[in-house]
């Protein structure tokens, strides 16, 4: 059977999975971009990798199965993907059943495609296994080979070696001994994966390719890192698929990107592959270097994007996309108007400093930037449009270069702060020079279209805001710097600097993208001044607003102890309960899980601070003995014991008999056992309503996740249905007690099989499978 050019999807990243949901919504989506195949490998799905050998529990299978029937309703290929390299040794066939039994598992389920991938492992075999291998490439084939005869030869089937790319190969490309062996030894019928030069291949050449199929006797698979942000979550990468020549494809067998960790925002990255693969494969003329035009390709994805943002997040899969055709990219061009200023030059992007020549970065000349009106800096407060989405693709553009508009603004920021009078020397005049002011004012009015920005992409789809929104407060923030440190200059409180950038080819040397250039450019004193740190919020609103989440230090303990008060008098502030002593309620509430467990509390701010909190810990049983020991006697010393009799007693005096009077806690074995550790967490009003919660949440059910936690609980009232049906929607199951309190409902929550299964669980809803 011949095999087939694949272009598709891979999710092959660190961090968060995707959701099942977003996972249902890629499949139509990328059926109509054209594309044909998905393949799911997270890196952080435990039962992917660090726990391949455990099987899926029921609920996981069920999901599964109807991703699986969802993918083939939308002719999407599925390759379901294996990491056991870690930690397998290859010569034990117990360890080869266990391999064989979960990719069984999920053939039953339906799914027809497979890959086993051996990426980012050390080189070297266990001693039990160096009796039987004379290599680790020995031992991956062998049971590579094994895997796929037992799966009946399916065609897909991939393999990612562990010199996945030239940088890897020890100890070059043309002096390994890895890929010859795996090129020998694999069957020919198994597809190899490939990332290019290195692994976020800026270029990937026809020759390299001619020389990378030559050793593995095969046409390989692009692994595509080209937007992949995983290693730098402060950077998206907007920008277009470029840097591979059409005249790639009839050397390869296909293609698969690995995009943004935010699944959202990769339209672009998705549709301009799309556009290249289509058009590559329409010619096999490998001179035809330039049928595909990057710059177009991003301009016919971003009129496509654009309705994206007007559509509600609930109805993302019902309204269906509509797409251009690719071959006739020349009418999706958005039209030029005219311009009197000349776009700029080579000697433009190039500033003297001392002496010496420093290079800003600059578009490359295979990507030039898109033609759009020079009014397009102009303030504007309407709806979003074209312009302001190829000024935000420009911001946040590729790893290893900004777009046009992005690299003016370095440029305009590096000649205001590094400004060079004609005689350095002498003392200026008290006014500043013409040139600078003007350009100093074409500077903000430039920064106001990012701040105008801010706002129109507050729309009706609420998960493209949430994913692309704190990237731009960064964007904004950087700018407010600057204009504030700009604004020191005028005033004459400080004077200019020389620039001094540092420059290297590797994208993630310099964390932080564009926001983060604009920050290098200003000098230490920048960061002097209180007002920068003072950002104003001119409109303040629920609608505008930004949320972020962040891991607790110590300057947040009052900001919490205040929320746990103003939260105190069901759910309503409790402040006038607690005039004396503000801080009691916070030190029975909130105190403890701080001074145990702080690096499992998160906090939640917004533009006007503090407006949330999640606290957990590790292990229920013995917290509670920490708090009997230690935190309880400090808090005696520091509130008196109570007059004896009862009726006198006000709010501060119950909570402060609690601390002298302390009842004991025992965790019943039904919550120790399979639910150890517990969270509580609590937000202000004005962060109610706004999905953040889970957020929140989110990020302490995967710290203590990754602390070897069996499972979470928590409890409620009874009477709390929205509670009730929040956590539900997180996976949490209510737990049956043997004596259950009259006025608490306690809910559990498993990160194993055993505890899905348990007899003790109501099975009220279901975690998604990741």
């Amino acid at each position: 059977m011949a095999k087939p050019f694949i272009c598709g999807v891979v999710e092959g990243f660190y961090g968060k999975p995707w959701t099942m949901k977003q996972r249902a919504d890629l499949f139509p989506r990328i059926t109509t971009f054209g594309m044909d195949t998905y393949m799911y490998a997270p890196k952080d799905d435990f039962k992917h990798r660090s726990a391949w050998r455990i099987p899926y529990s029921a609920s996981e299978s069920e999901q599964l199965r109807r991703l699986i029937e969802e993918s083939k309703v939308h002719n999407i290929r599925f390759i379901y993907a294996l990491s056991p390299g870690l930690d397998m040794i290859f010569s034990s066939e117990k360890e080869m059943k266990l391999l064989m039994d979960k990719l069984d598992q999920v053939r039953s389920l339906g799914c027809e495609s497979f890959a086993l991938l051996f990426d980012d492992i050390e080189p070297q075999l266990h001693p039990a296994d160096e009796v039987r291998f004379q290599t680790p490439a020995h031992a991956q084939a062998y049971v590579t080979n094994e895997v796929y005869h037992h799966m009946g030869a399916p065609n897909p089937f991939l393999f990612c070696p562990t010199e996945y790319c030239e940088a890897y190969c020890q100890p070059s490309f043309y002096q390994s001994s890895y890929l010859p062996i795996i090129g020998a030894e694999l069957n020919l019928g198994i597809d190899i994966l490939w990332t290019g030069p290195r692994v976020i291949s800026k270029h990937i050449s026809c020759a390299s390719i001619r020389a990378v199929n030559k050793v593995l006797k095969r046409k390989v698979i692009i692994w595509d890192n080209l937007h992949a942000n995983d290693y730098d979550q402060r950077r998206i990468f907007l920008g277009p698929y470029c840097g591979r020549s059409p005249a790639l494809v009839p050397l390869l067998s296909g293609v698969l990107t690995n995009p943004n960790c935010e699944y959202e925002i990769n339209f672009i990255p998705l549709r301009t592959l799309a556009i290249w693969s289509k058009l590559s494969i329409e010619t096999t003329d490998e001179s035809s270097e330039d049928l595909y035009d990057p710059s177009k390709a991003l301009n016919s994805a971003i009129i496509d994007w654009l309705p994206q943002f007007s559509i509600s997040e609930n109805c993302t899969t019902e309204i269906p996309l509509i797409i251009r055709g690719e071959n006739n990219l020349e009418s999706m061009e958005i039209e030029p108007p005219e311009k009197e200023d000349s776009p700029p030059t080579e000697e433009m992007m190039s500033i003297e400093s001392e002496g010496e020549k420093k290079v800003l970065p600059s578009p490359t000349d295979e990507v030039p930037p898109l033609p759009l009106d020079t009014d397009s800096f102009l303030p504007k407060h309407d709806a979003i449009t074209v312009e302001d989405l190829c000024l935000l693709c420009d911001m946040f553009y590729l790893p290893y270069q900004h777009g046009s508009r992005a690299v003016e603004l370095l440029q305009e920021l590096s000649w205001l702060v590094n400004y060079n009078p004609e005689n350095p020397d002498e003392e200026t005049d008290s006014t500043l020079p013409t040139e600078w002011t003007r350009k100093a004012e074409q500077f903000r009015l430039k920064c106001g279209v990012i701040d105008s920005l801010f706002t129109k992409i507050d729309g009706p789809n609420r998960s493209l805001h949430y994913e692309i929104h704190p990237y731009v407060t960064e964007v904004q923030s950087a700018l407010y710097r600057a204009k504030a440190y700009i604004s020191r200059i005028e005033r004459k409180e400080c004077n200019f600097h020389r620039l001094d950038i540092p420059t290297d080819p590797e994208p993630w040397v310099f964390q932080g993208g564009f926001g983060a250039e604009l920050t290098r450019i200003l000098p230490p004193e920048a960061y002097k001044a209180d007002e920068v740190y003072k950002r104003p919020v001119e409109n303040p609103s629920a609608a505008t607003c930004v949320y972020f989440v962040r891991p607790y230090c110590v300057a947040d303990q009052e900001e919490l102890y205040k929320i746990c008060l103003l939260n105190s008098d069901n759910g309503q502030d409790g402040s006038h309960l607690f005039p004396d002593h503000p801080d009691i309620i916070g030190d029975r509430g909130v105190g403890p899980y701080l001074e145990f467990a702080p690096e499992l509390a998160y906090v939640l701010t917004d533009d006007a601070g503090v407006c949330g909190y999640v606290l957990g810990v590790v292990d229920t049983q013995s917290f509670y003995e920490d708090v009997y020991t230690k935190w309880l006697p400090r808090m005696c010393e520091k509130y008196a014991a109570p007059a004896p009799d009862k009726s006198t007693w006000n709010s501060t005096a119950e909570v402060a008999n609690g601390f002298h009077n302390p009842p004991k806690v025992i965790i019943p074995d039904c919550l120790s056992g399979p639910y150890p550790s517990h969270i509580k967490f609590n937000l202000l009003p004005r962060a109610q309503g706004k999905g953040m919660g889970e957020s929140l949440i989110t990020c302490v059910l995967e710290s203590l996740k990754n602390k070897g936690s069996k499972g979470v609980h928590l409890d409620i009232s009874p009477d709390d249905i929205r509670y009730l049906n929040f956590y539900t929607s997180l996976g949490f199951k209510e737990i049956i007690m043997p004596t259950q309190p009259l006025n608490q409902v306690f809910l559990g929550k498993g990160f194993s099989d055993e505890v899905v299964d348990d007899q003790n669980v109501k099975v009220s809803g279901g975690a998604e499978f990741s």
